[in-house]
């Protein structure tokens, strides 16, 4: 949904953003949270749980180290052009990235899954 914010400055587009982005996520959070539980081995659950959100802990502490860049590049303060488009661009890239990563690591996590269904 981050590409939508491509298309300018909106409040509908931003608004439409929210929404999508909130209802993807709330999708998304509990199956990855369900994958984590159902490949760790017994007695491990909590460990692999936490270790599958360290990710999302990069996340946030990078994006604010390179946040403050982006509006300055991008978004400059006073008379400045302004260019939201193509910083939305990129965090977009960035996000088609880790997409991109679990499809090529597909075939490894379904025999993880496997496993971790045999051991029960």
């Amino acid at each position: 949904p981050v590409f939508l914010l491509t298309l300018g400055p909106s409040p509908v587009l931003f608004i439409v953003y929210v929404v999508v982005e909130s209802v993807g996520e709330a999708m998304w959070q509990p199956r990855f949270l369900q994958y984590s539980v159902e490949i760790a081995p017994e007695g491990k659950k909590g460990m692999y749980m936490g270790v599958s959100q360290f990710p999302w802990f990069l996340t946030k502490t990078f994006v604010g180290l390179y946040a403050g860049w982006f509006m300055n590049r991008f978004c400059p303060a006073g008379n400045a052009p302004k260019h939201p488009e193509i910083m939305w661009a990129i965090y977009g890239a960035f996000a088609c990235i880790s997409s991109i990563m679990l499809f090529l690591a597909r075939r490894r996590m379904i025999e993880a899954m496997q496993r971790g269904a045999q051991r029960k």
